[in-house]
Protein backbone atom coordinates (compact mmCIF):
# COMPACT_ATOMS: atom_id res chain seq x y z
CA UNK A 1 0.00 0.00 0.00
CA UNK A 2 1.05 3.33 -0.72
CA UNK A 3 2.48 5.51 1.93
CA UNK A 4 0.09 8.65 2.69
CA UNK A 5 2.73 10.60 3.48
CA UNK A 6 5.04 10.15 0.90
CA UNK A 7 7.10 13.50 -0.34
CA UNK A 8 8.58 16.06 1.38
CA UNK A 9 7.02 19.35 0.36
CA UNK A 10 4.85 21.53 2.67
CA UNK A 11 1.61 20.12 1.84
CA UNK A 12 2.44 16.81 2.48
CA UNK A 13 4.09 17.71 5.29
CA UNK A 14 1.69 19.45 6.95
CA UNK A 15 -1.00 17.03 6.00
CA UNK A 16 1.07 14.16 7.71
CA UNK A 17 1.88 16.46 11.52
CA UNK A 18 -2.17 16.74 11.39
CA UNK A 19 -2.97 13.17 10.72
CA UNK A 20 -0.14 11.92 13.28
CA UNK A 21 -1.74 14.28 15.95
CA UNK A 22 -5.22 12.93 15.47
CA UNK A 23 -4.44 9.05 14.90
CA UNK A 24 -4.85 8.18 18.56
CA UNK A 25 -8.52 10.05 19.36
CA UNK A 26 -11.34 8.80 18.96
CA UNK A 27 -13.51 12.03 17.81
CA UNK A 28 -15.09 11.62 13.76
CA UNK A 29 -12.28 12.37 11.24
CA UNK A 30 -13.30 14.23 7.97
CA UNK A 31 -11.39 13.87 4.99
CA UNK A 32 -11.12 16.76 2.10
CA UNK A 33 -10.03 16.32 -1.06
CA UNK A 34 -10.41 15.80 -4.67
CA UNK A 35 -11.33 12.46 -6.49
CA UNK A 36 -8.50 9.73 -6.66
CA UNK A 37 -6.09 12.25 -4.01
CA UNK A 38 -5.62 8.79 -1.00
CA UNK A 39 -8.42 9.53 1.18
CA UNK A 40 -8.96 5.79 1.52
CA UNK A 41 -5.24 5.46 2.09
CA UNK A 42 -5.75 7.70 4.77
CA UNK A 43 -8.28 6.42 6.50
CA UNK A 44 -6.79 3.16 6.16
CA UNK A 45 -3.41 4.49 7.88
CA UNK A 46 -5.35 6.36 10.64
CA UNK A 47 -7.21 3.09 11.93
CA UNK A 48 -3.72 1.40 12.04
CA UNK A 49 -2.10 4.11 13.89
CA UNK A 50 -4.84 5.03 16.40
CA UNK A 51 -6.48 2.58 19.39
CA UNK A 52 -8.75 0.78 17.73
CA UNK A 53 -5.63 -0.71 14.76
CA UNK A 54 -6.26 -4.11 15.94
CA UNK A 55 -10.05 -4.11 15.72
CA UNK A 56 -12.04 -3.95 12.12
CA UNK A 57 -11.79 -1.81 9.54
CA UNK A 58 -14.68 -1.42 7.58
CA UNK A 59 -15.24 0.73 4.33
CA UNK A 60 -18.58 1.71 2.13
CA UNK A 61 -18.43 4.32 -1.05
CA UNK A 62 -21.94 5.64 -0.65
CA UNK A 63 -21.77 7.52 -3.90
CA UNK A 64 -24.83 6.46 -6.08
CA UNK A 65 -26.35 4.05 -3.83
CA UNK A 66 -30.00 3.84 -3.35
CA UNK A 67 -31.02 5.22 0.19
CA UNK A 68 -32.98 1.16 0.48
CA UNK A 69 -29.80 -0.61 -0.10
CA UNK A 70 -27.46 2.23 1.87
CA UNK A 71 -29.68 1.69 5.24
CA UNK A 72 -29.72 -2.30 4.92
CA UNK A 73 -25.92 -2.24 4.44
CA UNK A 74 -24.86 0.27 7.38
CA UNK A 75 -27.60 -0.96 9.94
CA UNK A 76 -28.86 -4.22 8.48
CA UNK A 77 -32.45 -6.07 8.53
CA UNK A 78 -34.19 -8.86 9.97
CA UNK A 79 -35.25 -12.37 8.85
CA UNK A 80 -38.39 -11.32 6.85
CA UNK A 81 -38.03 -7.61 6.88
CA UNK A 82 -39.07 -7.22 3.31
CA UNK A 83 -39.34 -9.25 0.36
CA UNK A 84 -36.21 -11.35 -0.36
CA UNK A 85 -34.77 -10.97 3.02
CA UNK A 86 -34.48 -14.64 3.39
CA UNK A 87 -32.34 -14.54 6.52
CA UNK A 88 -30.94 -11.94 9.00
CA UNK A 89 -28.56 -9.46 8.24
CA UNK A 90 -25.87 -7.47 10.32
CA UNK A 91 -24.93 -4.45 8.79
CA UNK A 92 -21.16 -2.82 9.02
CA UNK A 93 -21.90 -0.75 11.80
CA UNK A 94 -22.56 -3.57 13.78
CA UNK A 95 -19.78 -5.65 11.80
CA UNK A 96 -17.10 -2.43 12.58
CA UNK A 97 -18.08 -2.99 16.94
CA UNK A 98 -15.05 -1.32 18.73
CA UNK A 99 -13.10 -1.04 14.81
CA UNK A 100 -13.35 2.05 12.31
CA UNK A 101 -16.15 2.36 9.76
CA UNK A 102 -14.31 4.60 6.86
CA UNK A 103 -17.66 6.03 4.76
CA UNK A 104 -16.15 7.45 1.24
CA UNK A 105 -18.42 9.86 -0.29
CA UNK A 106 -20.58 10.82 2.64
CA UNK A 107 -21.76 13.87 0.94
CA UNK A 108 -23.93 11.38 -1.64
CA UNK A 109 -25.97 9.63 1.37
CA UNK A 110 -29.36 10.15 1.52
CA UNK A 111 -31.16 12.48 3.87
CA UNK A 112 -33.43 9.38 5.12
CA UNK A 113 -30.14 7.55 6.39
CA UNK A 114 -28.16 10.89 7.62
CA UNK A 115 -30.35 11.12 10.65
CA UNK A 116 -29.36 7.08 11.76
CA UNK A 117 -25.81 7.98 11.46
CA UNK A 118 -25.87 10.33 13.82
CA UNK A 119 -27.78 8.40 15.92
CA UNK A 120 -24.76 6.18 15.99
CA UNK A 121 -22.60 8.84 16.40
CA UNK A 122 -24.44 10.43 19.47
CA UNK A 123 -26.06 7.12 21.18
CA UNK A 124 -23.82 4.60 19.73
CA UNK A 125 -26.91 2.43 19.03
CA UNK A 126 -29.24 1.84 16.10
CA UNK A 127 -32.10 -0.36 15.10
CA UNK A 128 -32.02 -3.01 11.79
CA UNK A 129 -34.69 -2.83 9.95
CA UNK A 130 -37.52 -5.38 10.49
CA UNK A 131 -36.57 -5.51 14.38
CA UNK A 132 -38.17 -3.21 17.51
CA UNK A 133 -35.21 -3.15 19.83
CA UNK A 134 -31.84 -1.25 19.70
CA UNK A 135 -28.38 -2.43 19.03
CA UNK A 136 -25.56 -0.95 20.56
CA UNK A 137 -22.25 -0.31 18.81
CA UNK A 138 -19.05 1.55 19.65
CA UNK A 139 -17.10 2.42 16.76
CA UNK A 140 -15.09 5.19 15.27
CA UNK A 141 -15.90 6.89 11.79
CA UNK A 142 -13.81 8.54 9.45
CA UNK A 143 -15.68 10.21 6.63
CA UNK A 144 -14.31 11.69 3.39
CA UNK A 145 -16.16 13.66 0.40
CA UNK A 146 -14.91 15.71 -2.63
CA UNK A 147 -17.43 18.09 -1.96
CA UNK A 148 -18.47 21.15 -0.07
CA UNK A 149 -20.60 19.94 2.67
CA UNK A 150 -21.01 23.09 4.05
CA UNK A 151 -22.61 24.38 0.71
CA UNK A 152 -24.65 21.18 0.85
CA UNK A 153 -26.08 22.18 4.37
CA UNK A 154 -27.24 25.62 2.44
CA UNK A 155 -28.80 23.79 -0.14
CA UNK A 156 -30.63 21.50 2.48
CA UNK A 157 -28.73 18.40 1.27
CA UNK A 158 -26.91 17.47 4.29
CA UNK A 159 -28.26 17.42 7.66
CA UNK A 160 -26.69 20.72 9.69
CA UNK A 161 -26.30 18.61 13.02
CA UNK A 162 -24.71 15.22 11.15
CA UNK A 163 -21.82 17.93 9.61
CA UNK A 164 -21.01 19.58 12.58
CA UNK A 165 -20.71 16.05 14.26
CA UNK A 166 -18.36 13.99 11.63
CA UNK A 167 -15.90 17.56 11.30
CA UNK A 168 -15.41 17.45 14.44
CA UNK A 169 -11.55 16.55 13.06
CA UNK A 170 -11.47 17.75 9.23
CA UNK A 171 -8.11 17.12 7.26
CA UNK A 172 -7.52 18.06 3.94
CA UNK A 173 -5.97 15.59 1.19
CA UNK A 174 -3.89 18.02 -1.25
CA UNK A 175 -4.24 17.22 -4.83
CA UNK A 176 -1.09 16.19 -7.32
CA UNK A 177 -1.00 19.59 -8.73
CA UNK A 178 -0.05 21.32 -4.98
CA UNK A 179 2.91 18.38 -4.19
CA UNK A 180 4.45 18.25 -7.66
CA UNK A 181 8.18 17.82 -6.00
CA UNK A 182 6.51 14.49 -4.46
CA UNK A 183 5.78 13.14 -8.03
CA UNK A 184 8.94 11.28 -8.52
CA UNK A 185 9.04 9.56 -5.19
CA UNK A 186 4.96 8.66 -5.78
CA UNK A 187 5.36 7.23 -9.15
CA UNK A 188 8.53 5.36 -7.99
CA UNK A 189 6.20 3.54 -5.27
CA UNK A 190 3.43 2.97 -7.58
CA UNK A 191 5.83 1.33 -10.07
CA UNK A 192 7.83 -0.82 -8.11
CA UNK A 193 4.50 -2.55 -6.97
CA UNK A 194 3.13 -2.59 -10.38
CA UNK A 195 6.45 -4.32 -11.67
CA UNK A 196 6.34 -6.96 -9.17
CA UNK A 197 2.00 -7.33 -9.93
CA UNK A 198 3.00 -7.47 -13.49
CA UNK A 199 5.64 -10.02 -13.84
CA UNK A 200 8.63 -7.08 -14.86
CA UNK A 201 10.19 -6.13 -11.55
CA UNK A 202 13.13 -3.93 -12.33
CA UNK A 203 11.40 -1.50 -14.81
CA UNK A 204 12.23 2.24 -13.72
CA UNK A 205 11.60 5.53 -15.11
CA UNK A 206 13.62 7.67 -17.00
CA UNK A 207 14.76 11.54 -15.92
CA UNK A 208 12.28 12.62 -18.99
CA UNK A 209 9.29 10.52 -17.75
CA UNK A 210 9.73 12.23 -14.61
CA UNK A 211 9.84 15.35 -15.44
CA UNK A 212 6.74 14.50 -18.01
CA UNK A 213 5.08 13.49 -14.86
CA UNK A 214 5.89 16.51 -12.71
CA UNK A 215 4.52 18.41 -15.54
CA UNK A 216 0.66 16.81 -16.27
CA UNK A 217 -2.36 18.37 -14.67
CA UNK A 218 -3.21 15.34 -12.80
CA UNK A 219 -6.93 16.07 -12.47
CA UNK A 220 -7.64 12.16 -11.63
CA UNK A 221 -4.64 12.33 -8.74
CA UNK A 222 -3.06 9.50 -7.54
CA UNK A 223 -5.52 7.24 -9.17
CA UNK A 224 -4.88 8.67 -12.81
CA UNK A 225 -1.25 8.35 -11.74
CA UNK A 226 -1.41 4.54 -11.29
CA UNK A 227 -3.26 3.62 -14.71
CA UNK A 228 -1.08 6.04 -16.79
CA UNK A 229 2.14 4.08 -15.00
CA UNK A 230 0.01 0.59 -15.36
CA UNK A 231 0.00 1.06 -18.96
CA UNK A 232 3.77 2.24 -19.27
CA UNK A 233 4.57 -1.02 -17.29
CA UNK A 234 2.55 -3.41 -19.90
CA UNK A 235 3.19 -1.54 -23.20
CA UNK A 236 7.06 -0.35 -22.46
CA UNK A 237 9.18 -2.96 -24.35
CA UNK A 238 12.03 -2.06 -22.23
CA UNK A 239 12.55 -1.65 -18.96
CA UNK A 240 13.26 2.13 -18.94
CA UNK A 241 9.83 3.74 -19.19
CA UNK A 242 10.48 6.77 -21.21
CA UNK A 243 8.01 10.08 -21.80
CA UNK A 244 6.90 7.93 -24.75
CA UNK A 245 5.89 5.20 -23.10
CA UNK A 246 3.74 7.63 -20.81
CA UNK A 247 -0.05 7.70 -22.39
CA UNK A 248 -1.93 10.27 -20.43
CA UNK A 249 -6.07 10.93 -20.73
CA UNK A 250 -7.57 13.90 -21.36
CA UNK A 251 -7.70 16.47 -24.45
CA UNK A 252 -4.27 17.18 -24.33
CA UNK A 253 -3.32 14.34 -24.86
CA UNK A 254 -1.65 13.69 -28.43
CA UNK A 255 -3.00 11.84 -31.44
CA UNK A 256 -0.54 8.55 -30.52
CA UNK A 257 -1.20 8.65 -26.66
CA UNK A 258 -5.07 9.24 -27.10
CA UNK A 259 -4.53 6.35 -29.47
CA UNK A 260 -3.08 4.13 -26.40
CA UNK A 261 -5.22 5.77 -24.09
CA UNK A 262 -8.26 4.05 -25.71
CA UNK A 263 -7.09 0.55 -25.31
CA UNK A 264 -9.38 -2.17 -23.23
CA UNK A 265 -7.82 -3.67 -20.51
CA UNK A 266 -8.58 -6.78 -22.39
CA UNK A 267 -6.80 -5.47 -24.99
CA UNK A 268 -3.14 -4.03 -23.00
CA UNK A 269 -3.43 -7.62 -21.02
CA UNK A 270 -2.94 -9.70 -24.57
CA UNK A 271 -0.46 -7.12 -25.57
CA UNK A 272 1.57 -7.66 -21.99
CA UNK A 273 1.08 -11.88 -23.02
CA UNK A 274 2.23 -11.76 -26.06
CA UNK A 275 5.51 -9.78 -25.40
CA UNK A 276 6.45 -11.87 -22.03
CA UNK A 277 5.84 -14.87 -24.18
CA UNK A 278 8.27 -13.63 -27.00
CA UNK A 279 10.97 -13.32 -24.26
CA UNK A 280 10.53 -16.20 -22.93
CA UNK A 281 10.56 -18.12 -26.35
CA UNK A 282 7.21 -19.48 -26.34
CA UNK A 283 8.04 -20.96 -22.96
CA UNK A 284 4.61 -21.16 -21.61
CA UNK A 285 5.19 -22.41 -18.24
CA UNK A 286 8.04 -19.42 -17.71
CA UNK A 287 5.80 -17.02 -19.26
CA UNK A 288 3.19 -18.16 -16.47
CA UNK A 289 5.59 -17.67 -13.58
CA UNK A 290 6.58 -14.45 -14.57
CA UNK A 291 2.99 -13.46 -15.60
CA UNK A 292 2.05 -14.35 -12.32
CA UNK A 293 -1.23 -17.20 -13.20
CA UNK A 294 -1.60 -20.27 -13.45
CA UNK A 295 -0.12 -22.03 -16.53
CA UNK A 296 -4.05 -23.77 -17.54
CA UNK A 297 -5.20 -20.13 -17.44
CA UNK A 298 -2.17 -18.78 -19.96
CA UNK A 299 -3.33 -21.76 -21.97
CA UNK A 300 -7.00 -20.78 -22.03
CA UNK A 301 -6.26 -17.05 -23.06
CA UNK A 302 -3.77 -17.73 -25.59
CA UNK A 303 -6.68 -20.53 -27.18
CA UNK A 304 -9.32 -18.10 -27.18
CA UNK A 305 -7.06 -15.73 -29.08
CA UNK A 306 -6.02 -18.32 -31.91
CA UNK A 307 -1.97 -17.76 -30.58
CA UNK A 308 0.34 -20.51 -31.05
CA UNK A 309 3.00 -20.39 -28.28
CA UNK A 310 5.55 -21.77 -31.01
CA UNK A 311 4.89 -18.93 -33.10
CA UNK A 312 5.45 -15.70 -31.26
Amino acid sequence: MIDPFSGSGEAIRRLAEHARKVAGVDSPILLQGETGSGKGVLASWLHRHGPRAEQPFVDLNCAGLSWEFLDTELFGHAKGAFTGAVAEKPGLFEVAHRGTVFLDEIGDVDLRVQPKILKVLEEKRFRRMGEVRDCEVDIRLIAATHQDLFALVGEGKFREDLYFRISTIPLRVPPLRERREDIPLLARSLLEKLAQDTGRAGCRLSAAAERALQAHAWRGNIREMRNVLERAVLLCETSVIGSRDLHFDGPACGDGAASASRLTLAAVERQHIERVLREEKGRVEEAARRLGMPRSTLYQRLKAWGIAPSKI
